[in-house]
């Protein structure tokens, strides 16, 4: 059976199902029923749709956290994969000959360290609390995350067989991001307490501004994404237009976003991103104009600092002390600098191996938490807004150089690739500047926010290795294919 005679007739089975399902329910007011039913018809119709971008972008870029039970906020990511891998499984069996390529999208530095991972959670291995809640701490979400990273190391080189897959990669992105900065500036704009009800039993943190905004910690993440697309042009084939709308989303994302390391990390991105292009005039005049807007900001701060609602100058903090201390940043800063500091004393009692995630126990049964359990808690759950310092504790110090090692040996790798690829292969060398400058954004928002344990951290890193890969395929065609099929292949590789 083809696989598109398989697809109707899964689509008309589906039908039929949710059909006598749907009256069942009604008559019987068994609507529980009808739910399930409905969840198990979106998952056949995810599983039979063709492609797997848009499942892979969501699920890396989506805040929200599922409600189900065994294991708290469990990601999305978690089901995207696992739809993912079933469809990918299932096409390849349905094809008598199956031609897509497979790459491997990990070199040894990262199978190493995912090996230290494993290790050391054999070490000390944990499980979830019953129903996904309880009075002890495990760590197990953490654990998790770092398999979830695996499995899109693993996954991506299967899912992405081809440059039409990485360009798609690349507007599924874009599209991600769009969707995420309207959802989520709809949501800052409206003050509203049961909009952020909503998002908090969803898993995330909201907070608010001064002024009554919500504020959305992840919000500025997409607006980098959609920074660095704006920058690389070839990448989503864009105009003018196109290319402002992404930047005005962007800033306004980063901006409502309110955080002071993503607002560094981006600034790294807009300085970066030039300078790889080899426009050197618009990287200095990128970096002119921030340096006026830091000592613009360091010296108007003790100004706009008296103004009744300064939430908002949030980002400002970074160069102004005065902002720092009306915004609560300088109060933020110290919340952080204990738990960096009981970090640093753990580690120097467990150097090699680290202490783990979890061992926490009755943490929760007076109904409260205290200072002192806070901060535990913090440090057995990599918590500590320091994803080196976290690293290093939960893992041991080889594990963190490791790390730092394999960060900056891919951006080194990108940022000579997109360099010397500029003109023999333009889309490609966006690809491999657009990897760098993310990368490079990570490494401020490690420093004092990101765990090391996020998933698209380990996607950029892997994609990076991919782009590499696919060119070497794409090398080998063409010096394999006859003379005069080089023409249609050479358009085909386009």
């Amino acid at each position: 059976m083809r696989p598109n005679q398989l697809t109707v007739l899964l689509t008309f089975a589906a039908a039929v199902f949710l059909a006598l399902i749907a009256g069942f329910a009604v008559a019987t007011a068994n609507y529980a029923l009808l739910e399930f039913a409905a969840a198990m018809v979106i998952l056949t119709t995810l599983i039979v749709m063709p492609g797997y971008m848009p499942l892979l972008v969501f699920g890396l870029l989506m805040p929200f956290s599922l409600p189900v039970p065994f294991i708290w906020v469990l990601p999305f990511l978690f089901i995207a994969l696992g739809i993912c891998a079933v469809k990918y499984w299932l096409q390849r069996g349905l094809q008598h000959n199956p031609q897509s390529m497979r790459f491997k999208a990990m070199n040894f530095s990262i199978g190493l360290f995912f090996a230290w991972v494993f290790l050391r959670y054999c070490m000390k291995p944990s499980l979830p609390n019953m129903m996904g809640f309880g009075t002890n701490v495990t760590g197990f979400r953490a654990w998790l995350n770092y398999a979830l990273s695996f499995g899109v190391i693993i996954l991506l080189g299967r899912l992405v067989a081809n440059r039409a897959g990485l360009l798609s990669l690349m507007r599924w992105l874009a599209y991600g991001s769009i969707f995420f900065v309207l959802l989520f500036e709809a949501a800052t704009l409206s003050r509203s307490l049961a909009v952020a009800s909503i998002f908090v039993r969803l898993g995330m943190f909201v907070d608010f501004f001064d002024n009554g905004l919500l504020r959305f910690v992840v919000l500025p993440k997409f607006g980098i994404i959609l920074f660095s697309l704006a920058m690389l042009p070839r990448l989503l084939n864009l105009k003018s237009f196109g290319r402002w709308t992404l930047v005005l989303l962007g800033f306004s994302a980063i901006l409502f976003g309110g955080n002071r390391s993503t607002f560094g990390a981006a600034l790294v991105v807009v300085i970066a991103i030039p300078l790889l292009q080899r426009k050197f005039r618009r990287a200095a005049a990128t970096a002119g104009t921030v340096l006026a807007v830091a000592l613009g900001g360091f010296y108007a701060g003790a100004m706009l600092s008296r103004l009744p609602q300064t939430g908002i100058l949030r980002p400002l903090a970074l160069v102004s002390p005065a902002l720092a201390r009306v915004t609560n940043a300088e109060a933020n800063l110290e919340w952080r600098e204990v738990r960096w500091q009981r970090a640093m004393d753990e580690i120097r009692e467990h150097p090699v191996m680290g202490i783990g995630y979890g061992g926490l126990e009755n943490v929760f049964e007076l109904g409260y938490v205290s200072e002192e359990e806070s901060q535990d808690m913090s440090l057995v759950t990599g918590n500590i807004h320091n994803g080196y310092l976290a690293c290093a504790l939960a893992l041991g110090i080889p594990a963190a150089l490791l790390l730092i090692y394999i960060l900056s040996s891919q951006i080194i790798a990108n940022a000579r690739r997109g360099w010397s690829l500029q003109k023999a292969d333009p889309e490609a060398a966006e690809a491999h500047i657009f990897v760098c400058a993310l990368l490079l954004s990570y490494v401020p928002s490690i420093l004092i926010g990101a765990d090391v344990n996020d998933p698209v951290l380990w996607f950029l890193l892997a994609l990076g290795i991919f782009i590499r890969q696919l060119r070497r395929q794409e090398a080998r065609k063409a010096a394999a294919a006859p003379a005069f099929a080089e023409p249609a292949l050479a358009r085909q590789l386009a």
